[in-house]
């Protein structure tokens, strides 16, 4: 079932309860935004896995780990 929603004057959006609550979004959560023709598109983002990428790349460049080719 589709859920709505109003924008308010500053341009927030409300996400519905249920769909925060299946998806563990909550304060500080961080969400990727995007659109696509007259979609917006709205995806949670795991910052355990970005933090894990950031450290790698960091790895990467201090040499502490060797790119395998």
């Amino acid at each position: 079932k589709m859920e709505l929603t109003k924008i308010s004057s500053k341009g927030q959006i409300v996400i519905p309860l249920k769909i925060r609550n299946e998806l563990k979004i909550a304060e500080g959560s961080v969400l990727a935004i995007d659109k696509m023709k007259d979609m917006i598109i709205i995806k949670k983002i795991d910052v355990d896995l970005v933090n894990q990428f950031k450290e790698g790349l960091e790895d990467l460049k201090s040499g502490r780990v060797r790119r395998v080719v």
